[in-house]
């Protein structure tokens, strides 16, 4: 038989049914682009719809712009970032990607460094740019300002310089190497600020003692523990003990029920709901609270009349009571201690604050405890 007749005999040996399905299936493939173009319609629209029904935009709306503000493109800019928030899978992508970068690369994503034994560290303390240098300088002169402002109102600074994190636990760094810039960081800065003629305790010394036997600081957020911040007290303790003119009185400590605590490292981690999937450092702590014995009436109005001798002004490291720096402070001095330290705004801006607002109405006050860590000193944003 030829060759011509055995396709032919072939073809005719398909089966009718199947030769039909085949049909069919080419006909709907003809019909996928357009079946596309509709599902990108659709869901074009819902998207667009979800940011004109959020929050965000129904706020934007009202708020009163100007022609130029629209023709130089910054009303554009902002309804993009509004859209880019509320985009509907922007939690779930973002934490894909995350995920799979701790997970499969062992990376974290921008204001993250992972390093050894689940210890995580601020990306801040492995920065330094061509602003680094200017800001330690306009900082280092901001705090001899301000050291000159408190000297003028009789009141004596105790700066608390608070050591990095990644400079404390180099051991736990794993793979990542800091610049080499911040090898030396903190005594040159330590050096700058008792040049000044101010008391600053060599608290990395004492972090690099302490922490052989408990934590300093914990293993997924920024700040110190407990025990760190009890550290930081009896420093300033020891500054103080000489000063027999301080009203003393003994303080007693009692620890706080112990609570869940996660990091606040862990938000840039941005996991969203794959954050189960991902094993994280599960920390907890337990605070302590400070208190005097009752005095008599005789007692408070002489305090009340005197005011507060010794005053606190800071970052959060001192102003969250969950460090409970405040409590151990009382303890360590024995001496009533007046905080005006603020989350969220470094140690300068606070103290900015505390100059103009606080010290000209304060009566009998003779000592400032100056909360500041260390990385904020090339921060260009404080």
């Amino acid at each position: 038989m030829d060759e011509s007749k055995s396709v032919t005999a072939n073809s005719a040996s398909i089966d009718p049914r199947l030769s039909g399905q085949v049909t069919s299936s080419l006909r709907v493939l003809n019909y996928l682009p357009a079946i596309c173009m509709v599902g990108l319609f659709v869901s074009g629209v819902g998207v667009v719809g979800h940011f004109f029904a959020s929050e965000e935009a129904r706020e934007h709306w009202p708020q009163p712009r100007t022609v130029d503000y629209v023709v130089k493109g910054h009303e554009a800019l902002a309804i993009e970032e509004i859209f880019k928030d509320v985009f509907p899978i922007r939690d779930f992508s973002t934490g894909l990607l995350n995920a799979i970068s701790l997970v499969v690369f062992d990376e974290t994503r921008k204001g993250l460094v992972k390093g050894a034994d689940g210890w995580f560290f601020s990306d801040e303390e492995f920065s330094w740019n061509r602003k680094s240098a200017a800001m330690v300088e306009k900082h280092i002169g901001f705090v001899q300002d301000a050291v000159a402002d408190l000297e003028a109102a009789g009141v004596e600074p105790i700066i608390l310089l608070i050591p990095e994190k990644a400079d404390i636990y180099r051991d736990k760094l794993g793979s990542i190497r800091p610049p080499a810039s911040r090898a030396t960081f903190y005594d040159e800065i330590r050096t700058r600020l008792t040049a000044l003629g101010v008391q600053v305790p060599d608290l990395r010394t004492t972090f690099l003692e302490a922490r052989k036997g408990t934590d300093v600081f914990l293993k997924a957020d920024t700040h110190w523990t407990v025990a760190g911040a009890g550290v930081g007290a009896r420093e300033v303790a020891s500054s103080l003990a000489a000063d027999t003119g301080l009203a003393r009185e003994p303080y007693t400590l009692s620890v706080e029920p112990e609570a869940p605590h996660s990091g606040d490292l862990l938000k840039f981690a941005n996991l969203s709901i794959f954050s189960g999937l991902v094993a994280l450092p599960q920390e907890t702590i337990a605070p302590v609270s400070a208190k005097k014995a009752e005095a008599d009436l005789d007692d408070l109005l002489a305090d009340g009349e005197a005011g507060p001798q010794l005053a606190v002004v800071g970052s959060s490291y001192s102003a969250n009571a969950t460090w409970s720096f405040e409590a151990q402070l009382k303890a360590a001095t024995g001496v009533e201690v007046i905080n005006f330290a603020e989350e969220g705004k470094g140690p300068f801006k606070p103290m900015e604050t505390f100059l103009a607002e606080k010290l000209p109405s304060m009566q009998g006050l003779k000592y400032v405890v100056w909360e500041m860590p260390l990385r904020y000193f090339d921060e260009v944003k404080y």
